[in-house]
């Protein structure tokens, strides 16, 4: 069974039975940590031009946008709350997978789930799953990527974010085995920022 077909099958079969309740209660606190980063940036100058572009793309009004009021696509909600949860770079990290879980689960998660309609408990099983499969990915090549000056989360977060939206948009299993290979040819995110300033 190919990794992009075990990534899949977990994601389309978790429950939240299944989901230990120490699990649950962190996956709240990672809500709560990614949306008080997010907010902490709204009024720096990075976080309003992430938000305004996010409003100026236009598309349907279906997800929110932190320290904004209205709607955007649910795709551009994404883009600007994932660049403000991680942009003062005080958000979780997984140190052996060397991620940022939240500025990519939490949001694609809530901006997705909101699109949806989706129920809370939906909504956790999609974190759960994410951030799962975030740390499997890291885990898989742990420093790896960073050697390479590759961006962990950038590369890892992709794959989050596929088990989140698939799971809310309830892909089927070999939906998600094709979402993650689409993903995979497209990862990407350089670190050279922090070699070359």
């Amino acid at each position: 069974m190919s990794a992009a077909r075990r990534l899949a099958r977990f994601v389309a079969g978790l429950t939240l039975d299944a989901i230990p309740e120490p699990v649950a209660g962190k996956a709240a606190l990672l809500v709560l940590d990614t949306l008080g980063n997010g907010l902490a940036a709204a009024g720096e100058d990075f976080g309003r031009a992430a938000l305004d572009v996010a409003e100026q793309l236009g598309g349907r009004p279906e997800s929110a946008l932190l320290g904004r009021v209205g709607r955007v696509a649910a795709a551009n909600a994404v883009l600007a709350n994932a660049t403000l949860a991680h942009g003062l770079d005080f958000d979780d990290t997984r140190e052996d997978a060397i991620v940022h879980t939240g500025c990519v689960a939490v949001t694609t998660a809530l901006a997705v789930g909101e699109a949806a309609g989706a129920s809370g408990r939906a909504l956790l099983e999609a974190l759960v799953a994410a951030v799962e499969v975030m740390c499997r990915v890291g885990l898989a090549v742990p420093g790896a990527l960073h050697a390479r000056h590759f961006h962990p989360t950038a590369i890892a977060g992709g794959f989050g974010a596929v088990a989140a939206a698939g799971r809310l948009q309830r892909l089927t299993e070999a939906q998600l085995v094709h979402a993650f290979g689409i993903v995979g040819s497209q990862a990407a995110g350089i670190i050279e920022y922090l070699a070359d300033g």
